[in-house]
């Protein structure tokens, strides 16, 4: 098990990076430059075809094993296809030194009509071309036929030797396995995608006035709602009795939309029939999101009377208030582990204090998830609204991606998210056909508060992942980043302010509205995100975001525990030392306690600054202490290892449960036990302080009128002799030794006992 736990850990990597080893700050500074063979196929003219009217040319790259395709145009002879393909260099073996494009037409059959013309290029005379180059013009190339002789038709193409930074990287396709097609090129390619803001829409309704219904005699015994639809997310008011015949409800039903605001906001007014079981509609009205009044602070919202209407006949006027607020900020991910807290209006942000500059350089020891050992693995990094996505490395267990991204960065107390996925959405015909959920295989988490400004980290991060079986590890991910901060001063500026902006303290907005909220925003996003191209899943926005509903869980519990006895350590130390000293093991200390708090007594003037001295120097021995690394996840204290099969199980089973009843039966009944001893613990606390407010309520008068006499005596003993003779006696008889005191409870002890 050891060794199992040192797998676990970070560690520390020295990659061949251009910022370790002294090399100017560039698009490449936190990677590691690798080349690849590019190849644009721009247009083809005058080709020839057994029939013209009825040919799909396209063009078929070769060096060695590896092999692409472009996409098929129909029915041409000047077909333009403006594709680029990138092979890693590598990648490609010493004996591959001709690289072959043939022009075929896909609907012959026969190889020797199939082919239209082909061109060879000797690999070691393609030129390289720098970042800082201009684009390589493209040059047309006469087709050969397989004899070598001139035949009908040209190719227009260019091909260089590049880095990953070169502005055709992104769009090409990247083809690093031998004998591979693709179906879907889009899902390979490197993609930034930015997220639209997210406004709360808020929706005060205030009442229903000058209703009309066609039966008007129980309209006063009646019940209404109102039933509020954006998309599909269907929001209902209370249920309000109608006593004056205009129906109040004075409730915000708070909604997310995304820019731009094309969205509409379907009313419909609900009156409850039979009970509360059933309910009819009276009327419906339409609210186009973009006629909302928008805000940025708590200022009053104009008040608006709709018509509800009913196959065009007057109902009643809603009296309502519509905003969007941009005060606020809607959080999507972890509210614990945040990337972002700016409002959403961008006139409210606060000004950029730095930027976190990232290098997402390998991966080792992927685990296969496919059939035939095979995984294509792509990083998806999220910090704030800006989502990225690495290139899928086709069929490889240690994918090199070496692509370096920036963020700016408002508030250091924020967090990035990086995760490691399977794509499944690649390969046709076979078990992971297009469709298929793409696969979950790790998550990173980098605070940004932790690191110190300038200094680059790279690290190996375990991809570590808790399944019902137990904890596994999926490899490590190896990363480089710096946060850069020019300014030290607006950094000290920020933590004066609240973290959250100021419409959540004038407005708030409760705890549960807050989770509604969110959860309206991961499906918001996961929408943005499927729209786009390739697009971004939804089970992977939903992992990044971690979605996840939290059950109770018996591990879990544990490690809440955990946490909060780490977090009374202090206090519990604290109460051992006095023990220790009031039992004379350490008659030093013990002397010199009793000599400083005399001097504390004596002279008080001095009592704050020595507590803010003492502060200082416990701070400074921490530092002492402090890790030299990155925080990592602590797998010891959220008890991933301790933890059994069954309780993974349970944590793990969805609900409602797919699992027997009687397996259920026994679940609860550890549950009882398992919370029967915590609700003991804050049962026992409870007796005491009623115990406590029992002495002072006549509860026991005897006990009652006893204290009362006691604190007589009290109050007349301090006025007579002074405080600092009273607070002496007091510290001599705390830090006496065991053999001078009783060793009985004193007698207020044992008021509260038998009481």
């Amino acid at each position: 098990m050891s060794n199992q736990k040192v797998d676990f850990n970070l560690k520390e990597i020295s990659p061949n990076i251009g910022a370790k080893n002294g090399g100017i700050i560039s698009a490449t500074d936190l990677v590691e430059i690798d080349l690849f063979l590019f190849i644009r196929i721009v247009k083809a003219r005058g080709l020839h075809a057994c029939a013209p009217n009825a040919c799909h040319p396209y063009v078929e790259l070769k060096i060695g094993k590896f092999k692409g395709i472009t996409q098929y145009i129909s029915g041409s002879l000047y077909p333009e296809w403006d594709q680029v393909f990138a092979f890693e260099k590598s990648r490609i073996q010493i004996q591959d030194t001709i690289l072959e494009m043939k022009v075929k037409d896909k609907l012959v059959s026969h190889d020797e009509l199939m082919m239209m013309g082909q061109i060879e290029l000797a690999i070691s005379d393609i030129p390289i071309r720098f970042p800082t180059d201009s684009a390589l013009a493209p040059q047309w190339y006469g087709l050969r036929d397989e004899k070598g002789q001139m035949c009908r038709g040209e190719l227009m193409l260019s091909c260089w030797i590049g880095t990953q930074v070169d502005e055709a990287f992104p769009e090409a396709c990247h083809l690093d396995a031998p004998s591979l097609t693709l179906y879907n090129v889009n899902a390979t390619r490197s993609t930034i995608y930015l997220m639209s803001r997210i406004w709360c829409l808020r929706v005060n309704l205030i009442q229903a006035q000058d209703m009309v219904l066609e039966d008007n005699n129980n309209i006063k015994d009646s019940q209404f709602f109102i039933q509020a639809t954006l998309g599909n997310l269907t929001l209902r008011s209370k249920v309000v009795k109608n006593s004056d015949g205009n129906p109040k409800w004075n409730e915000d039903l708070l909604f997310v939309v995304a820019e731009p605001f094309d969205q509409r906001l379907d009313f419909s007014l609900e009156q409850v029939t039979s009970g509360s079981s059933s309910h009819k509609s009276l009327g419906t009205f339409v609210f186009l999101v973009k006629n909302a009044d928008k805000r940025i602070d708590g200022s009053p919202v104009s008040t608006q009377f709709i018509d509800v209407k009913l196959n065009d006949k007057y109902v009643c006027k809603l009296n309502a208030k519509i905003s969007l607020d941009g005060g606020y900020h809607i959080f999507d991910d972890d509210p614990q582990c945040s990337s972002d807290l700016n409002p959403t209006a961008k006139k409210l942000w606060s000004p950029r204090i730095g930027v976190f500059e990232m290098g997402i350089l390998n991966a080792t020891g992927l685990p296969a998830m496919k059939s035939m050992n095979r995984t294509d693995a792509y990083c998806v990094a999220k910090y704030g609204s800006k989502w990225v996505r690495t290139r899928t490395v086709v069929n490889s267990l240690t994918p090199k991606w070496n692509e370096q991204y920036s963020w700016d960065v408002y508030d250091p107390s924020t967090f990035i998210t990086i995760s490691v996925f399977d794509n499944c959405q690649l390969h046709e015909g076979d078990d992971n056909a297009a469709g298929t959920m793409d696969k979950i295989i790790g998550k990173v988490r980098i605070c940004l508060s932790e690191l110190n400004f300038g200094t680059i980290y790279s690290y190996s991060y375990p991809l570590v992942q808790l399944q019902p079986p137990g904890l596994k590890k999926m490899g490590e991910i190896q990363l480089a980043f710096k946060f850069c901060c020019p300014s030290m001063i607006n950094i000290c500026k920020l933590y004066t302010f609240p973290m959250l902006p100021k419409l959540h303290f004038v407005n708030t907005l409760s705890p549960t509205q807050c989770e509604v909220l969110r959860k309206q925003a991961v499906v918001v996003v996961s929408s943005h995100m499927s729209k786009a191209e390739p697009p971004l899943r939804r089970e992977v926005v939903e992992y990044m975001l971690d979605f996840r509903e939290r059950m109770w869980s018996l591990r879990r519990g544990r490690a809440d525990l955990e946490r909060i006895n780490i977090l009374l350590s202090g206090l519990v130390a604290l109460c051992k030392k006095y023990d220790e000293i009031r039992c004379w093991k350490i008659s030093i200390l013990r002397l010199v306690i009793c000599l400083f708090l005399f001097i504390v007594i004596f002279v008080p003037q001095y009592l704050v600054s020595t507590m803010f001295l003492c502060h200082i120097i416990n701070v400074y021995w921490q530092y002492q202490k402090k890790a030299r690394e990155v925080s990592h996840i602590d797998l010891q204290l959220s008890h991933a290892y301790t933890t059994s099969v069954d309780e993974l199980e349970e944590e793990f089973d969805p609900i409602p449960s797919r699992l027997e009843e009687c397996i259920i039966r026994n679940r609860y009944e550890q549950l009882r036990m398992g919370a029967g001893k915590y609700i003991a613990m804050i049962g026992q606390l409870a007796s005491e302080g009623e115990k406590v407010q029992a002495l002072l309520s006549w509860q026991d008068p005897i006990a009652t009128i006893l204290i009362l006499i006691l604190c007589l005596i009290s109050g007349f003993v301090t006025f007579i002799v002074p405080f600092r003779i009273t607070l002496s006696f007091v510290v001599l008889y705390m830090l006496s030794h065991p053999i001078l005191p009783s060793p009985f409870p004193s007698f207020i002890e044992n008021w509260e006992d038998v009481y």
